[in-house]
């Protein structure tokens, strides 16, 4: 399983009692740091983790949380089982070669990298994607000739508007970048209410620059200005 581009959930996962709670309380942005943590178990031996506080603050950064918010993830849902240092996805079962080809039929393959490439898409139709779970790496990332960095490092699309670190290039001076959908959008699409409540929901940090040079890798660092230049 280890080797291979996917993983597999069965359909009726949203239905469990454990997953009810989670996304009943926590929403989206639980749901998507359970996503992270079991992806994280599916490259591991035997879908084994660390449960170590060094594990931990990796799957906070890549789920834009707190060490302490994923923690409560992992130990408040019943969604996994911690022994000492070490845990596993309580439907641990669910990936074992035993059950492979039992209910077939109820299991969704997703596809991670095909899942990666769709992100790197300027403008999206509706909200699909969790609120709370930002785009991985998309490509490209970083501000166009249309948007600014203002005196602050904060990232600001041609209209104005706050704009992620992580969003892609705006290449429509018309649109403007929408929170709640997490694409570029027609001003006419943007509800300004719910825009307000989403960008009061998030850190400063999430508009800045400099927290895409302090998360990404070097060569990502040097793609980003490199696709600058160019504009």
């Amino acid at each position: 399983m280890k080797n291979r581009s996917f993983i597999k959930l069965y359909r009726n996962v949203l239905s469990k009692p454990e997953m009810t709670d989670l996304v009943a309380e926590e929403g989206a942005a639980g749901f998507g740091t359970y996503l992270i943590v079991l992806l994280y178990l599916s490259q591991c031996d035997d879908f084994e983790g660390a449960y170590t506080n060094g594990q931990l603050s990796t799957l906070a950064v890549l789920a834009k949380k707190s060490r302490a918010y994923v923690r409560h993830i992992i130990a408040d849902y019943d969604l996994f089982v911690i022994e000492g240092k070490r845990f596993r996805d309580s439907f641990l079962n669910q990936y074992s070669p035993a059950r492979k080809n039992r209910n077939a039929g109820e299991e969704i393959e997703i596809e991670i990298e095909k899942e990666n490439k769709e992100k790197a898409g300027s403008v999206c139709p509706e909200d699909t994607r969790p609120p709370e779970s930002p785009p991985a790496v998309p490509q490209p990332i970083g501000p166009s000739a249309y948007e600014t960095i203002d005196r602050e490092g904060l990232r600001r699309g041609s209209h104005g508007e706050p704009v992620p670190w992580w969003a892609p290039p705006q290449t429509d001076i018309r649109l403007v970048w929408s929170l709640t959908g997490d694409c570029w959008r027609p001003p006419a699409d943007i509800d300004r209410h719910a825009e307000r409540q989403k960008r009061q929901a998030m850190a400063k940090s999430d508009f800045m620059m400099k927290t895409a040079y302090e998360t990404l890798a070097e060569h990502e660092q040097t793609r980003i200005q490199d696709y600058a230049k160019r504009q």
